[in-house]
């Protein structure tokens, strides 16, 4: 074959393979971290939307109390007036502050809209509404006595127009029965019988109680009724009651068609199955509207019962459990045999709660499409790396014909190089001789690859040693009741000398020690001896004993690991007793922790004796005691990366920057004042890259509410 052509099957071999297999794995690297990706943002979408939607039905729940005791107000007063009335007969008269005019063609207009059938099947067209009247129906013909006032029931019709007005959007029908049969109805129908049914019987309790959701007659409304009893004399007479229509109670929900438009919103309480347990029926549920005319959603009673239930019997047990415990929630289980997201109120004291349910499919819509649209990119790069592909197949022939036999070999020998480097082996080797680039080529390759093995080597052991390192630190914080704890190390390199730590002490007890140290230097020797210090800190407090004790005993096992290097640990270690709210305390060498006190603006340091850790073998160490945490005190412990940081004049950043950012977001969170101290330190420096490792642990005791 001739050279030309070994050349060229050369030169496809070189270039066309490797940029083939690159291509390929980028590719199939880049479909992998498009399913990656897609995936993550699906789940930050379902746990986005489930903590909004828990919001919204908690939000909805206070905003829902918050009418429904206008409504009770209201009842009171109509209940109070109507006493009033009955007692003083024809010498009755409504406060000034009900006292008006007749009603405007514009309210008139308002009240005909509100009062429009949102059903067609409704009976709206058989009567006639008169917003300036009261409809007074007599007693029943066995009845002997009456109650009401005999021709006054238009005394207190501003009282109900009054009440009408403040409230248009809450008050559909207002009624009042008497035990004489009588009954007064705001505002009055004509032209047909009274079809208004409040409630079953007259409420004759002081208190305002609410009816399950059910369907006007007149104006196809789903309204929910509150009514009060009538007392004259202490003596119940009758009841008055408000029907609320229940899209108005509800009216705040129609912006969730931004989530999905098949959401499902639901109006459920415990219903007892009989053999023990409860079942959740739904006794309202949001639908369309039927008419033109009614609002966009609307909602509807079921005419049969209907018990909500899911495929997964586990979590709808959780979720029954949480009614019953009368909790609110979000669970993410199978509605209608689809994965859905459940948002739940506490229930209300009729027990009834409102739930949203969110299908998954449409909350990740978005991520699917974004996964399509990346896909596609794909598909475009590939058809990007076909024509590059071509291009080279042409350049590298055209060059086959045109370079000569002399650097054939040279360019064989750097090839078969190559290769070894691409599978691994570090140890390849080329022997060119020559003064020309593919010999300076040679050379740079035979200098590159022991340089190149190094790196990748030393990389590689460093990424495992900080995985390793950041596994050794605390990766939540605990829970102490009454306390607010937060901890974090950021360090300069790879890895880094501070150290902290929550250790338990007793298994079953509420004691909580806090470590926090801070070795000489930085790097690899740095983070063994942190790392050796924690796991003898660990085991040494497994077998008891008071702070002292255990730093003592801990001190003696570094020293006899640092007698010859030189390295030394500060440490300071902290007990919180929450039972006494006292504080223990050892140093070690370390800086004094930092108590702040709102109260005096001031800081208190635990101060005490105790050199660092390693640098004698038969040091003791005292533990200091009796120090009071009090209600809204801070307690702060740092390494000196915080303090002894320095911007570029040379400056330190100070305890005085760090008592002023205390004092400054002291009724922040714990990790509200972490968080702000980083940000601070790397403001002050200026710099992108930390000088040094910063570590701050905050326990911040809350203040106890009355």
């Amino acid at each position: 074959m001739k050279i030309r052509f070994k050349l060229l099957l050369l030169l496809l071999t070189v270039s066309i393979l490797p940029l083939v297999l690159v291509q390929a794995g980028v590719l199939d690297s880049l479909r992998s971290l498009s399913d990656e990706i897609g995936g993550e943002v699906r789940r930050e979408l379902v746990n986005k939307s489930s903590v909004e939607l828990k919001r919204l039905v908690e939000d909805h729940a206070r905003v829902l109390s918050k009418q429904r005791r206008i409504v009770e107000l209201n009842l009171q007063q109509i209940s109070a007036e109507l006493s009033a009335w009955i007692e003083d007969g024809n010498e009755f008269s409504l406060s000034e502050v009900f006292l008006g005019s007749g009603s405007s063609q514009g309210d008139i207009e308002r009240l005909e809209k509100k009062y429009e059938e949102s059903d067609q099947n409704m009976m709206h067209g058989s009567y006639v509404l008169d917003f300036d009247s009261v409809r007074y129906t007599a007693a029943h013909r066995s009845s002997r006595n009456t109650i009401l006032p005999y021709g006054t029931s238009d005394s207190v019709l501003p009282l109900l127009k009054a009440v009408e007005f403040k409230n248009p959007e809450l008050i559909l029908w207002i009624r009042a029965v008497f035990n004489s049969g009588e009954s007064l109805d705001y505002p009055a129908t004509t032209g047909m019988m009274n079809m208004h049914k409040t409630v079953p019987v007259i409420n004759e309790s002081p208190l305002p109680t609410w009816s399950m959701p059910q369907k006007d007659i007149l104006t196809g409304h789903t309204v929910l009724t509150a009514s009060i009893g009538v007392f004259v004399n202490k003596v119940p007479v009758g009841s008055v009651s408000i029907d609320v229509p229940l899209d108005t109670l509800l009216h705040g929900y129609n912006h969730l068609d931004v989530f999905s438009h098949n959401i499902d919103s639901l109006l459920v309480r415990l219903e007892p199955n009989g053999n023990g347990t409860n079942g959740v029926e739904v006794v309202a549920k949001e639908v369309a509207a039927s008419s033109r005319k009614s609002m966009m959603h609307m909602w509807e009673p079921p005419s049969t019962q209907i018990l909500l239930s899911s495929t997964d019997a586990h979590l709808f047990s959780r979720f029954r459990n949480y009614l019953e415990s009368g909790k609110s929630g979000v669970l993410s289980m199978p509605y209608q045999e689809r994965d859905s997201i459940w948002a739940f109120s506490a229930p209300d004291e009729r027990g009834v709660s409102l739930v949203l349910i969110l299908p998954h499919d449409d909350v990740v819509a978005p991520a699917d499409k974004a996964k399509s649209y990346v896909q596609l990119a794909i598909n475009d790069q590939y058809l990007k790396t076909v024509f590059v592909l071509i291009l080279v197949v042409l350049l590298v022939s055209l060059l086959a014909f045109l370079l000569s036999r002399r650097f054939t070999e040279n360019i064989l020998i750097l090839a078969r190089g190559v290769k070894r480097i691409a599978s691994g082996d570090f140890s390849a080797r080329v022997e060119i001789s020559g003064e020309d680039e593919v010999g300076q080529l040679a050379r740079d390759f035979n200098s590159m690859a022991p340089s190149l093995r190094e790196h990748i080597e030393i990389k590689s052991a460093l990424d495992v040693a900080m995985e390793v390192q950041t596994n050794l630190l605390p990766q939540n914080s605990p829970y102490i009741k009454g306390y607010d704890i937060y901890g974090e190390s950021r360090y300069c390199d790879e890895l880094g000398g501070d150290y902290f730590d929550y250790i338990r002490p007793d298994r079953d007890g509420d004691n909580m020690r806090f470590a926090i140290g801070d070795v000489s230097g930085h790097g690899v020797p740095a983070a063994m001896l942190m790392g050796s210090v924690r796991g003898y800190l660990r085991a040494r407090t497994l077998s008891g004993g008071q702070l002292g004790e255990i730093v003592t005993d801990v001190n003696r096992l570094v020293a006899q690991d640092t007698y010859k290097t030189g390295q030394f640990m500060t440490m300071l270690m902290v007990e919180l007793d929450p039972a006494k709210s006292e504080l223990r305390w050892v140093r070690a060498g370390h800086e004094p922790a930092l108590v702040f006190d709102p109260a005096n603006k001031d800081f208190i340091k635990l101060e005490g004796e105790g050199i660092v850790l390693g640098a004698f073998e038969d040091v003791e160490y005292s533990e200091n005691c009796c120090a009071e945490l009090k209600g809204g005190q801070i307690l702060i412990l740092g390494t000196d990366g915080i303090w002894e940081a320095s911007n570029k004049d040379g400056e330190f950043f100070g305890k005085k920057r760090l008592w002023d950012l205390i004092n400054l977001k002291k009724n922040s969170s714990a990790e509200s004042i972490a968080s702000g101290i980083f940000a601070a330190v790397q403001d002050f420096t200026g710099r992108v890259k930390q000088e040094d490792d910063l570590t701050v642990v905050v326990i911040k005791k809350e203040i106890k509410t009355p």
